[in-house]
């Protein structure tokens, strides 16, 4: 319990609660841990989601398939972190995107109902996760003007701004929801204009 403790206090939802509070939430609680193996699916959209999960290791990505069968991820996150905390209380309860393991993975799974009376003795945490939910829909939101103001060039000009770097084409296709060519051809323009370079770690921003 003790490892477990020390690892959810480095979630953003526990950040500030002491190690005495989340041993008596894990004491008091129903829990259950669960380790995924890469490309295992975590949940699928319109699946229940009944329980707060929290990643404790690993990565995992969310992702959605169009109607021809490609898959587009909608986001990727690293642990720890907290999944899919929006949907928790939502009215319908499901997952909106199929929620995927990207490496090995560990997940820490606490009940809706539990989780919601800690929220409710626990003012910090509630606060925690008033906040997790603020900025999850400030990134959707920039998400959604990504895809709606800029061009392919643009998305993944931004995209090298955030990561610095691009050290997976086909990856980074799916995650900017568009065919392997289009971005090839967008990538050898921005080579040939000097923004990008090509490294021995992969395609950098040069400027």
């Amino acid at each position: 319990m003790d490892e477990l403790t020390e690892r959810l206090a480095e979630v953003p939802a526990f950040r500030g609660c002491d190690a005495e509070s989340i041993r008596g939430l894990l004491a008091a609680v129903p829990y259950r841990t669960r380790r995924k193996a890469a490309s295992a699916h975590i949940a699928y959209r319109g699946e229940a989601c009944t329980d707060l999960i929290v990643l404790l290791d690993g990565e995992i990505y969310t992702s959605m398939v169009h109607r021809d069968g490609k898959e587009v991820v909608v986001h990727s996150l690293a642990a720890p972190e907290v999944l899919a905390p929006a949907f928790l209380f939502a009215e319908g309860g499901c997952f909106p995107v199929n929620v995927v393991a990207r490496t090995d993975c560990r997940l820490l799974y606490i009940g809706r109902d539990s989780f919601a009376e800690w929220l409710h003795r626990d003012r910090r945490m509630m606060m925690n996760f008033i906040g997790i939910l603020s900025d999850r829909c400030e990134r959707l939101s920039q998400r959604v003007k990504d895809f709606a103001l800029q061009s392919l060039k643009e998305r993944v000009t931004e995209y090298l701004r955030i990561h610095r770097r691009i050290d997976n084409v086909q990856w980074l296709a799916r995650v900017l929801g568009v065919a392997r060519p289009s971005l090839s051809r967008v990538l050898s323009e921005l080579k040939a204009e000097g923004v990008i370079e090509r490294t021995l770690e992969g395609l950098e921003l040069k400027i």
